[in-house]
């Protein structure tokens, strides 16, 4: 629970409008089962491949949290990465491709 408390307050620190788009696009994650079916039906990357790629971004870092969501019409991964320094890093993947959106 402090590691929840403690990613939060870093996000206040990253930036006031970057911690609202992340929050809002939390919001609207799939449902473990959910993932599993759109993983099987729509071409979706497995949670695995997509956290393998999130992590290239990111050397060194413990993934603390993988959801697939969805953001403007698309399923995107929005993977949370805590570094070694105590920087909390948000790596938005392309759901369908697999490929780095963004990294923050």
């Amino acid at each position: 629970m402090r590691l929840a408390y403690w990613i939060i307050a870093l996000w206040g620190l990253m930036g006031v409008a970057h911690a609202q788009s992340a929050a809002s696009a939390l919001g609207n994650c799939l449902a473990p089962r959910a993932v599993q079916e759109a993983v099987a039906g729509k071409g979706v990357v497995t949670p695995a491949s997509a956290v393998i790629t999130a992590r290239r971004q990111v050397p060194n870092a413990d993934v603390v949290r993988a959801n697939l969501c969805r953001s403007d019409d698309a399923l995107v991964y929005i993977i949370m990465a805590l570094q070694k320094d105590g920087r909390v890093v948000q790596v938005t993947i392309d759901g369908p491709s697999g490929k780095v959106k963004s990294v923050h």
